[in-house]
């Protein structure tokens, strides 16, 4: 084959990478700029060396070049690959080849390829992916940072509330205080949500969930709000509702959770009614009787940071709720959406989503309403708490032990597999990130000691990589910071098996 084919002066011009071999690797063809990459020398003083052998200074172009050399077991040449070529310990210079076949006049079964720099892309690509791990890191380190305080502030202001000496007055300043709390934490979950699914860490993780238990935990979670409010907080389950979904259980409570706290919000007398069915969808309808919405902003309520007229008026809301609730429900496979308002009367909002209904795991565990009422517990139960933080320790330690339980704490991963084994415990609480040895590695090692010990993460992360890891590492269950008293007691019972005394 000639130079016709391809002509002198685009061979001498073109920026791509230009070669064109014979079936024994030979050189029929080849671009200038390919052949300096090469060896540096010109490219007509190349024409009928084998390719492999012109390549000085870099072992990657060699190696490429060494699969057109015919030789048995040779592996099959790709269409299309990406190579890195490092030439004389200099920055890589990354490559598309687009490889083909095809038969010329004088030189039979030949391989034409063309190579295309792709340094610039795989260099933004690459920068755009350490931007949003260092993005995701700091989530983590936010989340972690933020919600361990007001855990600590919470749990104390829970530990108070059950005391049985508080006077009216201070039982009322107490209820301010987790009011409040929750709150925060909301907006905080909504902040930290938003910046996460924007850095691209959002996913969803599916798990058997029961919706009605689901349903009523967020429910009751509100009922101290709604009745400072003096409001009414009802649920109602329609028959057709199958108990156990495959479902994102995180996701699905901060959706319910954010159009509960936006109805409560802006409602001022009267209260809010849920409604659970399912028509191909879980649906969720959470009506209240508040404000209502202009029907000039119903399309404006799930923009992000967007307030309405309403809420403008009322400088209340931040903004954020509805936006997220509507992203997640969309990821769940479904939506948020107004299906009616009415100014001073009221909105309803239907909430949507897909779960795929399975066979129930029949678990026996003791449902907990009030964690002050235990008294006792049907049988000795050993726990072992880890975290770093030691105001954290102190108050699970107070929360349990109380009822019985014998409770022993460590302060990082290497301590807990060491108290893990000399005080052999029938659940480990286990904090995921702490300094020296993590929870996940930790958690590992416990496992592999004893893979029939529950471990529960406590963890105050929103980040969903972190539940993968931990559900790789071993993990069995979650608790969420802040700690709900009355679930840390129900986790027990449910891995644990033991009954409480009231």
């Amino acid at each position: 084959m000639s130079d016709s084919l391809l002509s002198d002066s685009i061979l001498d011009a073109t920026t791509a990478f230009i070669c064109v071999l014979d079936a024994d690797g030979k050189i029929v063809s080849v671009s200038s700029r390919l052949a300096r990459l090469m060896c540096g020398k010109s490219r007509e003083s190349l024409k009928g060396l084998i390719a492999s052998e012109t390549v000085q200074g870099s072992a990657e172009l060699k190696a490429f070049f060494l699969n057109f050399v015919p030789a048995a077991g040779s592996p099959a040449i790709p269409e299309q690959c990406v190579q890195p070529v490092y030439h004389n310990a200099e920055k890589p210079l990354w490559i598309k080849f687009d490889i083909s076949r095809a038969s010329l006049d004088g030189s039979g079964k030949c391989h034409f390829i063309t190579g295309t720099d792709i340094t610039s892309e795989v260099l933004e690509t690459r920068e755009t992916a350490q931007t949003a791990h260092e993005r995701s890191g700091f989530i983590v380190r936010m989340g972690h940072e933020l919600r361990t305080p007001l855990n600590t502030v919470l749990g104390y202001a829970q530990l108070l509330q059950g005391l049985d000496n508080l006077s009216p007055v201070a039982r009322e300043y107490v209820a301010t205080i987790i009011a409040n709390e929750n709150n925060l934490l909301h907006l905080l979950n909504d902040v930290l949500e938003l910046s996460k699914y924007e850095a691209g860490q959002t996913q969803v993780i599916l798990a058997p969930v029961n919706i009605r238990k689901l349903v009523q935990e967020v429910t009751e979670s509100f009922i101290d709000q709604f009745d400072a409010k003096y409001l009414s907080l009802s649920v109602e389950f329609k028959s057709d509702i199958c108990d156990t979904q495959l479902t994102d259980s995180q996701k699905v409570t901060q959706v319910i959770s954010n159009i509960i706290g936006n109805a409560l919000k802006f409602t001022r007398k009267g209260g809010v009614s849920i409604t659970v069915s399912c028509h191909k969808l879980i649906t969720i309808d959470i009506e209240d009787t508040g404000i209502g919405i202009d029907p000039s902003d119903g399309s404006n309520v799930f923009e992000i940071f967007e307030q309405t007229g309403s809420s403008r008026e009322h400088m209340t809301g931040s903004g954020i709720g509805l936006a997220v609730a509507r992203i997640f429900a969309r990821m769940l496979g479904g939506d948020v959406t107004l299906v009616r308002t009415d100014i001073g009367k009221g909105s309803l909002f239907r909430f949507t989503f897909e779960a795929k209904p399975i066979a129930a795991v029949m678990k026996n565990f003791q449902t907990v309403t009030d964690y002050t009422t235990i008294k006792g517990i049907s049988r000795p139960c050993k726990v072992l708490l880890v975290d770093d933080v030691d105001i954290n320790l102190a108050m699970l330690e107070i929360f349990l032990a109380p009822a019985g339980f014998d409770v022993n704490i460590a302060a990082d991963g290497n301590e807990a597999v060491e108290k893990f084994k000399s005080f052999k415990p029938d659940i480990v609480f286990m904090d995921l990130i702490m300094p020296e040895k993590d929870g996940f590695e930790a958690t590992r090692e416990i496992k592999a000691i004893d893979s029939s010990i529950p471990v529960v993460a406590l963890t105050a992360s929103i980040v969903d990589s972190i539940k993968e890891q931990a559900l790789e590492a071993g993990v069995n269950d979650f608790m969420n910071k802040p700690f709900v008293p009355e679930r840390f007691f129900e986790i027990i019972s449910e891995h644990t098996g033991i009954t409480y005394k009231t």
